[in-house]
């Protein structure tokens, strides 16, 4: 995608975008008459409202543009820069539907937000919008790339443009996730993980770290290894570091189950298809670690990736067996199907003991319990440490990749007691049904040192994998996670 910035519209493009706040009734008056007497006309006709996001469309005899899309922007003071992307995502479905390629708008120019933000937020909406994975069509969307001239001053010019390079990365970064968690089974498995990591590591400030199988035994991780014991592929816990800080180090730890049967413990029937993505929180990362060597972060990033397989044969975990951690800890297993806390549990495990990161933030589609509880929109999450929890918040808000924090209280803290065992991995109280998204983060926070280290859990359950397209989030993959880290470490 192509994005310039001039003073004026450009009046070479196909089309012109114009933003319309509530109080501008004579904005048009000023400078174009038929298109002003059009509006009004349509408005009193309701084909037209005044509403954020409403649209409406037309062609002015004698313009220069082929197409006029005027774009309702609500109340000057409500515009946020969230409006901004989902303003450009009204645009681009507006061209993409018509078979355009290139437009100018005043968006930006007739806002007050920050330069910087303005860029970033209108570019991520922009790309994200025209995202599509078409890869095993037959017929492909063979469409021409898009073109986007901004109105904006020339003395601000510099800061928009920063922000546009920003945005141009972390939505590029969010779209390489989609396109990971959107890959069938079949194609995306450990190995396959294992060879995106690698390619990280051309990036700058970037070495990545493969453990195979026979280096998990030795080392004793012994939960990855039992999840993955009924599947052909090996698995694998992939180590990747970013580093561009004297100090400091960040994990960011992203479950990497490519594809999960449940176990013995099988999920039902209509759940299969969308399982290949449960290895989101490993997309999250790797996307995240992309665009931080892209943005020339100064963080000390590492990037943790358990990746196996949870499927059924005789050699497979079942309901009962107890299996020794990494740290040493006992687990019962009584459900297969509970095995992402299983693979977390050692790579975290792992990771502090040998990194000694300061701060750990996991990452994964983890519960149900967490998509009844708070739907498709927003990730829930628990955390020991108050800055944290809402450092991630604000992170969440500014990038609209948004999250909540669940209490941590202690009476949830015995919930994963064993009774033949150190720990049972759900909990024994109820079958495990209550408050299933934070007794799943009580079961992870036992492999961390919670005296030490700051830590936060993110279930990302119902963000990750959408049911249905929502503003500029396509059906199915969404890249959680990527804009939300990005936002974080940018700070």
């Amino acid at each position: 995608m192509k994005i310039n910035v001039q003073e004026s519209l450009d009046t070479k493009q196909e089309v012109l975008v114009l933003g319309l706040f509530d109080e501008d009734n004579e904005l048009f008056k000023k400078s174009n008459e038929p298109l002003s007497k059009e509006l009004e006309d349509a408005i009193k006709k309701k084909l037209f409202e005044r509403e954020f996001g409403k649209t409406y469309s037309t062609s002015i005899k004698d313009s220069v543009y082929k197409s006029i899309l005027v774009i309702s922007l609500g109340k000057k003071q409500e515009l946020s820069i969230e409006r901004i992307r989902r303003s450009m995502q009204r645009t681009v479905d507006y061209l993409r539907k018509r078979k355009y390629s290139s437009f100018t708008t005043n968006i930006l120019n007739i806002s007050d937000l920050a330069p910087k933000e303005l860029g970033r937020a209108a570019t991520e909406g922009l790309m994200l919008s025209d995202y599509v994975f078409d890869k095993y069509k037959s017929k492909k969307d063979d469409r021409p790339e898009l073109k986007a001239v901004f109105q904006y001053p020339d003395n601000k010019a510099k800061e928009l443009l920063e922000g546009i390079s920003q945005g141009k990365i972390i939505a590029d970064a969010t779209n390489y996730a989609k396109d990971l968690v959107n890959e069938p089974a079949i194609v995306v498995n450990p190995d396959y993980i294992e060879s995106e990591a690698k390619k990280l590591s051309k990036h700058p400030r970037i070495k990545v770290k493969i453990m195979n199988k026979k280096e998990l035994e030795q080392k004793g991780l012994n939960l990855i290894l039992a999840v993955s014991a009924g599947s052909d592929h090996d698995p694998r816990l992939i180590l990747i570091e970013y580093n561009n800080a004297p100090k400091g180090m960040t994990a960011i730890v992203g479950k990497g189950i490519t594809f999960d049967s449940g176990g013995y413990d099988i999920k039902p029937a209509g759940q299969f298809a969308d399982m290949k993505c449960d290895m989101s929180g490993a997309a999250a990362v790797l996307g995240t670690i992309k665009a931080a060597s892209e943005l020339g972060l100064k963080q000390n990033i590492l990037g943790v990736i358990p990746t196996c397989e949870n499927l059924i044969n005789g050699s497979a975990i079942k309901p009962g067996d107890i299996v020794k951690a990494y740290n040493g800890k006992t687990i019962e297993i009584m459900n297969t199907d509970a095995e992402g806390r299983l693979v977390l549990a050692d790579a975290i495990a792992y990771a502090e003991k040998n990194y000694a990161p300061e701060i750990i933030i996991d990452l994964a589609t983890l519960t149900g319990a967490c998509v009844v509880a708070l739907g498709y929109y927003v990730a829930g999450f628990v955390s020991n440490d108050e800055k944290l929890g809402s450092m991630l918040v604000k992170a969440g808000n500014d990038s609209y990749d948004r999250v909540w924090q669940f209490p941590f209280f202690e009476e949830y803290q015995d919930n994963m007691d064993g009774d033949i065992s150190d720990l049972k991995n759900i909990s024994p109280k109820g079958k495990g049904r209550e408050a299933g998204s934070i007794t799943g983060g009580v079961f992870i926070s036992k492999f961390v040192n919670l005296d030490k280290t700051k830590w936060a859990h993110i279930d990302i359950a119902g963000t990750a994998y959408l049911a249905e397209a929502k503003e500029y989030n396509q059906k199915y993959a969404s890249g959680s996670g990527v804009r939300l880290l990005s936002y974080y470490f940018m700070g």
